[in-house]
């Protein structure tokens, strides 16, 4: 269902605009009707980046089409005219609002940003309103597009206003940074706005690669707070997840160095079926803090994301930590990072050891090359730059682990180590993800779990591929 919240003028748009709606209206819905595909092809790419969710609202100018292909139960809007609305749709209510409560919307939508009457100050004003984790969607046009556009619409007066905010993309980002925004991710799609049978959808989808996606008409810009509200000294549970595979002497070393990294924490060990001691020292660990629990459950035997994944299940803690029972990242640096999530508004930190340098044998040269490889990949892919893919040390939010794990179908095939499905889910869901380095320290007992190189990679190069392809290709 679609709500329309608010009919804005006078104080909103520029006065180009509202005279332009007042006088051109049937004309403008019949230029609607006829270039349907464009709209349709906008509103299909931003399905795949909003979040499934009942708490969405949408700025539009005219162009409230793009609602068509959203999956949600109820939208609320604002638009300069109802009856372009009601020229698509007739499945929509009027509850017109003073003052609209953004605090409630996880996803807000910005299609109008052209044609306000002062944009910056819209921004900002927003920005106090919203809840520190809600994404805005930015539309706007590409530099060459904005060009080319501004020429077609000096000739098709009646059809578009010809007076509007000159704000493609490379302008918008300025806009973005004096805000108190900052940018979690930017895509760009459609290359050609209208129908050609077989070619426009081949067009449109190859465009959408890297380097040629400089083409594309339209840029989906996803940006959050930069300011959020200030946290209380940090109170949160902490869960410590820690998949282990006969790492009996390991275990002895993670007793001696781990301490309370939060209000409380507790230590889920997941043994996954070791033929060692590993679960014996596990159960010998004595705990003199009151604040630290140690808990174990089994592992299901079969990889390490299982193991992971069975303990994020049962953790109960505000905060899930990631952390391999090879003790080769030190708790100092671990501590480190979970600052940073709790003290800033990053949603998802991933530790990076391609940073600082490693001891001599930390890491294997294929597996090193490898690491470099991928991080390069993904980096390319997602443009979200990412120095280490493959680091066993990952922190999140446990209210995100929902929307996480339900994205793990995207590349149709499993990752046995967690890392990549991990990171693409955290993409896919317009979570902010930020590197931390740390110190890499050799293994000091037992040998990495990180065998057949070869055939791990290819794994993880489909992986990349097939999720690439669905989220930055398909849609």
């Amino acid at each position: 269902m679609i709500v329309l919240k608010s009919i804005e003028k006078k104080d909103y748009f520029i006065n180009e605009t509202n005279i332009f709606y007042e006088k051109n209206t049937e004309e403008r819905v019949k230029f609607i009707k006829n270039n349907q595909f464009f709209y349709s092809e906008i509103s299909k790419i931003l399905k795949t980046i909003i979040n499934k969710s009942d708490l969405n609202f949408f700025f539009c100018c005219g162009n409230s089409n793009i609602l068509k292909e959203i999956d949600s139960d109820k939208i609320d809007m604002q638009d300069i005219n109802e009856e372009i609305l009601s020229s698509f749709t007739e499945k929509y209510e009027k509850s017109i609002e003073k003052e609209i409560n953004f605090n409630q919307y996880d996803n807000i939508v910005i299609a109008d940003i052209e044609h306000q009457l002062d944009p910056l100050n819209n921004l900002k004003e927003l920005s106090k309103k919203i809840h520190d984790d809600c994404n805005i969607i930015l539309i706007s046009k590409s530099l060459l597009w904005s060009g080319i556009i501004k020429l077609i619409k000096i000739f098709l007066k009646d059809k578009f206003t010809s007076d509007y905010n000159y704000l493609p993309y490379n302008y918008i980002k300025n806009l973005i940074d004096v805000s108190n925004f900052e940018i979690v991710k930017n895509e760009k799609g459609i290359i050609l706005p209208f129908q050609i049978p077989f070619l426009t959808t081949i067009f449109n989808r190859i465009f959408r690669l890297p380097i040629l996606n400089f083409f594309c008409m339209i840029n989906f810009t996803v940006i959050k707070k930069k300011k959020f509200e200030k946290k209380e000294k940090i109170e949160n549970k902490i869960s410590v997840i820690i998949p282990c595979k006969n790492e009996e002497k390991n275990i002895k070393i993670i007793k001696d160095n781990f301490y309370n990294l939060g209000g409380k924490t507790e230590f889920l060990f997941g043994d996954d079926k070791s033929t060692d001691k590993t679960l014996e020292e596990i159960n010998n660990i004595e705990i003199v803090d009151k604040n630290i629990e140690i808990k174990t459950y089994e592992g299901p035997g079969v990889c390490k994301s299982d193991n992971v994944y069975k303990g994020i299940e049962k953790a109960s803690g505000d905060i899930v930590l990631i952390y391999d029972a090879d003790c080769t990242v030190s708790f100092k640096d671990v501590e480190k990072s979970l600052k940073v999530l709790s003290e800033t508004n990053a949603d998802f930190v991933n530790c990076t050891r391609m940073v600082f340098p490693q001891q001599k044998n930390a890491m294997k040269s294929f597996n090193f090359l490898g690491n470099i490889f991928f991080a390069q990949l993904f980096s390319l892919f997602f443009n979200k730059k990412i120095t280490d893919t493959l680091c066993g040390t990952k922190i999140f939010y446990k209210k995100d682990w929902a929307k996480l794990k339900k994205s793990f179908e995207i590349s149709k095939m499993k990752d046995l180590w967690g890392d990549f499905d991990l990171l693409i889910s955290a993409y896919k869901n317009n979570l902010k993800i930020v590197e931390i380095p740390v110190y890499y320290y050799d293994r000091v007992e037992g040998e990495t779990k990180m065998t057949s190189v070869f055939t791990n990679g290819l794994r993880m190069l489909f992986i990349t591929i097939r999720s690439f392809y669905k989220l930055r290709i398909d849609y």
